[in-house]
């Protein structure tokens, strides 16, 4: 019960920092690039997906006896159009936060950074900008390629959950909690592997306070999915984990791992 307590006390502190005049920057830069990504993206998208429902369907018309239910037609014309600029929402506010994880990698590096010198006051190991790019992008790679086998024997375990009977009610838990625990790792190894700290060792230091992490990782989970929330969500997250990272997990406070 500690552990969970302490992530809801981390995520709050983490919106408070988020305002100070030391992070304030390093957050709004990144989410000003998920605002302008997000929105050109779903402008895009239900702007060519309604305009071809509206083309498909322009022609549409009865004659004779049925010409009253013309206006019918087009009542369910605009209709679904409205139906897809409010279903690619949902689908963007679900899916768009873990699609921009790869190439805003670098910005929330920096993030963590500040915040790990804000509270730690040590000074990060030395090296250039362009490594520390490099370094980053081929960390996401790896957290890529230790999550896709995984979620894909989780996606079979749900599938046959599902048609289960009684049983069936767990299945969307299994996927929100799995979910949840690659959210948290996602978030709390910014702090780690500015410190490069390996990422095995990293997943060690994790399973040592399962509760903390999941319980995390389902709260960012949870905002995520809220349409908009998931824009700035981002940045609060990398904070909150980094703040876990540097209290909970580092070397410096948790120097034995077996």
């Amino acid at each position: 019960m500690q552990q969970i307590s302490r992530a809801f006390s981390y995520l709050s502190q983490a919106f408070s920092l988020a305002r100070s005049p030391g992070l304030r920057w390093y957050v709004m830069v990144p989410m000003a690039f998920n605002v302008l990504v997000f929105g050109v993206l779903y402008w895009l998208s239900a702007t060519w997906i309604g305009g071809w429902i509206s083309a498909v369907t322009a022609g549409w018309a009865l004659d004779g006896g049925l010409s009253f239910l013309n206006g019918l037609i087009q009542f369910l014309a605009n209709a679904a159009v409205v139906l897809v600029w409010i279903l690619l929402l949902g689908v963007f506010a679900s899916v768009f936060t873990l699609g921009v994880q790869l190439i805003a990698a670098p910005f929330m590096g920096f993030l963590a950074e500040k915040v790990d010198i804000q509270v730690t006051s040590r000074p990060m190991p030395d090296e250039s900008i362009g490594a520390m790019i490099w370094r980053t992008f081929k960390r996401e790679i790896r957290k890529t390629l230790y999550w896709l086998w995984r979620a894909l024997l989780v996606l079979f375990v749900v599938v046959v959950l599902y048609f289960i009977p009684v049983v069936n009610v767990f299945a969307s838990a299994v996927w929100f909690l799995w979910s949840g625990w690659l959210l948290g790792m996602q978030y709390i190894d910014y702090g780690a592997d500015n410190r490069q700290v390996s990422f095995e060792e990293m997943l060690v230091r994790l399973k040592r306070k399962r509760w903390l992490v999941l319980t995390f990782g389902s709260l960012v989970m949870g905002l995520t999915m809220l349409p908009l929330v998931n824009l700035f969500i981002m940045p609060v997250a990398v904070i909150a984990g980094t703040l876990i990272w540097v209290k909970e997990l580092s070397p410096e406070v948790m120097p034995e791992v077996v």
